[in-house]
């Protein structure tokens, strides 16, 4: 079981140190707003792993085989909402930098939302239970793993939260904020488009 661990625990952090919705949503705020709200965005998305990870260890991807509209209705809706997200931002981006004052549970639901927005997540950890976890697994070795990937989302986010507010960051970001603010709503739009077209492309 351990070896399982292993591989598991190197797939998920690769998957989760690639650049995603996820990654935007903590340095944004870090940068932006500072460390506390950073780590609050961190700890909505490690939330938001938790429910996708049980969801897929639930079941919850082979539902969406055998129900396809209903996996494209909320595939489409967390298309909606990065797209939304990423307008927001281009349009920050032409208005004056004041300061915002941001409560931690304001951060929380932006990273949990931000995170809920990709169902792909029960499907990517259903997949990878099903390779590294042994057939006859118990629901104690599955448990564990799902807390092994929320452990390992909670590391990573947060050692982002915590370079993402560090002075040289936060320098260069209020140096270069309209470059910073568009980029990133390009980006969040772009995930969105590309949830949504990969929905609509899907057969059925």
């Amino acid at each position: 079981m351990f070896e399982a661990y292993l591989w598991l625990a190197a797939v998920w952090l690769v998957a989760a140190a690639t650049p995603g919705p996820n990654f935007f949503a903590v340095m944004h705020v870090a940068a932006q707003k500072g460390r506390r709200s950073a780590l609050a965005v961190a700890l909505g998305t490690v939330v938001g792993t938790a429910i996708w990870a049980s969801a897929g260890f639930f079941g919850l991807a082979a539902l969406f085989a055998l129900v396809p509209d209903a996996a494209a209705a909320i595939k489409l809706a967390g298309a909606a909402y990065l797209v939304w997200v990423g307008f927001g931002l281009w349009q920050a981006a032409s208005a004056e930098e004041t300061p915002v004052e941001s409560s931690a549970t304001g951060a929380f639901l932006f990273g949990f939302a931000t995170n809920l927005a990709n169902p792909k997540t029960a499907a990517f950890a259903a997949s990878i239970f099903a390779v590294a976890l042994p057939s006859d697994a118990g629901a104690g070795a599955s448990l564990g793993a799902i807390g092994l990937v929320c452990a390992i989302s909670s590391l990573w986010y947060g050692a982002m939260a915590l370079i993402g507010s560090g002075a040289y960051v936060v320098t260069l970001y209020r140096t270069w904020r309209r470059a910073v603010l568009r980029t990133t709503g390009v980006l969040f739009a772009g995930f969105g488009i590309s949830l949504a077209a990969e929905t609509l492309a899907e057969p059925g």
